[in-house]
């Protein structure tokens, strides 16, 4: 069944990228309503923005979407991830500036202020996505691609040749509490020697050690390190199931990618839903429930307590 919050929850924080204040405040949708994105502060007639594939931009380093008045809202994917992760299918954001606080560079916070709030089961069955056929996106020797499967699957490989990052590769079953388990709490990272290039771009105006992983060659100028050996991949899977879920729909398949990023990502995406050989919408049956992230949100909730 779809799902939303049952309460309202705000968070306060500044955008990675532009580096400007800004407040979302989420709040219960109707059943249908999907995720969608308000600006406060512009006219309300442009104001909404779907989080779908069909309103994406171009972003650099981001996943953005806006709408056809040139309205967006910039650097979503943490924000989707969660409520895909947590299995929260209609809710409106409300943002009075263009991008999504970064709060501590992971989905942490979000997921637990979703859980706080409560999520409400709806009457309206849920549609899915399968993948039928197999597909792939590339850029140079990094690709994407979507293999068929009865359940959502990550395969991730990420290579940063002579940093300690080094080769990392990861596969997950998103299953029930995978996310919020094994993925939620890992962070954004950079590298030291790509700052200043990010900053005379107009980009990571906002960053800083509390919010993202820095990385110098072999140092992690963190001082508190990483919160798991491996961080680095699984935040690219955190950014993959947030880029996923511009799908408007739990994804069946298996999604394997090879020093991909948002791009890569959006790109398979869009592809995915513009073919219709490729997949299949069709409603969610009960028995197959138990495959969705999001599914036993209650027992999620009191496990996540006590690992969080």
């Amino acid at each position: 069944m779809q799902t939303t919050v049952k309460n309202e929850f705000s968070h306060v924080g500044t955008g990675v990228h532009l580096g400007r204040p800004v407040r979302i405040t989420i709040k219960p949708a109707r059943e249908g309503h999907g995720i969608i994105f308000k600006r406060t502060d512009v006219d309300h007639q442009i104001s909404f923005i779907p989080a779908n594939y069909k309103y994406l931009v171009e972003g650099k380093l981001c996943t953005s979407v806006a709408n056809s008045h040139g309205v967006r809202v910039m650097t979503v994917e943490h924000l989707l991830a969660a409520f895909s992760g947590v299995g929260v299918t209609n809710a409106l954001v409300e943002i009075d500036n263009e991008e999504v606080p970064i709060l501590d560079g992971s989905s942490d916070r979000f997921v637990k202020s979703i859980i706080k709030a409560g999520i409400k089961e709806q009457e309206q069955s849920l549609s899915i996505c399968k993948v039928t056929e197999s597909l792939m996106v590339e850029d140079g020797s990094s690709w994407a691609r979507f293999d068929p499967a009865d359940k959502l699957i990550l395969s991730v490989t990420i290579d940063y040749p002579g940093t300690l990052i080094g080769r990392q590769h990861l596969s997950l079953q998103m299953l029930k509490g995978a996310f919020i388990e094994e993925l939620s709490s890992c962070r954004t990272f950079c590298l030291k020697a790509d700052v200043q290039k990010m900053i005379s771009k107009g980009l990571a105006l906002g960053g800083s050690l509390k919010n993202a992983i820095v990385i110098d060659q072999f140092k992690i100028l963190n001082s508190n390190g990483l919160r798991i050996n491996d961080e680095f991949v699984r935040h690219k899977m955190l950014d993959a199931l947030g880029d996923l879920a511009l799908a408007g729909m739990p994804i069946f398949g298996h999604f394997t990618s090879f020093c991909g990023g948002h791009n890569l990502n959006t790109r398979l995406v869009t592809k995915l839903l513009s073919s219709e050989k490729c997949h299949n919408v069709y409603n969610l049956g009960r028995k197959e429930a138990d495959k969705l992230l999001g599914s036993r949100y209650k027992v999620i909730s009191m496990d996540y307590k006590a690992v969080g």
